[in-house]
């Protein structure tokens, strides 16, 4: 009878265990969908010209970086001023600029989170490069704020059979 009574503890344990890692897994699934939601606005966003809406996901002092290869093969790290790129979303175009995403990874802590993804950048449908974007958020009191973006720029091996098909699920 102790043997049974021991068993019916050591399984009560291991429930309660497995349920709060249900419960933390349910809560690092939403969250990690309230990251990709934010960066998914601001795309859209650049995609419809809307400079407000792609501004409403960013802090204030949010930055932009671009990390290419120079003509002499050298690295260089490029920051654009985030204000002169809402501004340029918010220019007229006549085409759409469409910068697609897929193979995407979300790491969070506590109030930080990060989200890595390849992408593909398009004017129009005429393909301009391609590269790694990566995201720095916080959790805000308004939800998940961009803070900082990086990505790499170029033209070659980049992956456009993903971009299509990426593209296909995100453009109707």
């Amino acid at each position: 009878m102790k043997y049974f009574a021991l068993f019916l503890l050591c399984a009560a344990i291991q429930f309660t265990a497995l349920a709060q890692s249900k419960a933390k897994a349910t809560a690092a699934s939403a969250d990690a969908k309230a990251v990709e939601a934010a960066v998914v606005k601001f795309f859209d966003g650049m995609r419809a010209g809307d400079s407000t809406m792609a501004k409403s996901v960013l802090t204030p002092n949010a930055r932009l970086l671009s990390v290419a290869t120079t003509k002499d093969g050298t690295a260089a790290l490029r920051e654009t001023p985030m204000q002169k790129f809402v501004e340029m979303i918010a220019q007229p175009h006549p085409q759409v600029l469409d910068e697609v995403i897929w193979d995407v990874k979300v790491q969070i802590d506590g109030n930080l989170a990060t989200l890595w993804c390849e992408y593909a950048f398009y004017v129009g449908d005429t393909f301009s490069h391609c590269g790694v974007d990566a995201f720095q958020l916080y959790r805000s009191p308004e939800g998940w704020k961009i803070f900082s973006i990086a990505d790499t720029r170029r033209k070659e091996n980049c992956d456009l059979k993903a971009a299509q098909a990426a593209k296909g699920k995100t453009n109707p």
